[in-house]
């Protein structure tokens, strides 16, 4: 009689526990994840082109080139 009460508990305590654990390392899989790249901001101060959100530029935007195609 005991052991019906206790036995059910016990496993959902574990599998709690267990659920716990995957979802703690999951959280600083992606902690680690979102850290390591940062994000990248595109200035075209070389370009003749305008900053970051500055506003319509007279003319064609630049084009970013990608890297190992050659033109």
């Amino acid at each position: 009689m005991l052991l019906k009460r206790i036995l059910p508990l016990a496993l959902s305590s574990l599998a709690g526990y267990a659920l716990w654990q995957w979802q703690a390392r999951s959280h600083e899989k992606r902690l680690k994840s979102v850290s390591a790249k940062p994000h990248e901001v595109t200035t075209w101060e070389g370009e003749g082109g305008a900053l970051h959100r500055s506003g319509p530029q007279l003319g064609p935007e630049p084009v970013k080139p990608v890297p190992g195609v050659a033109d």
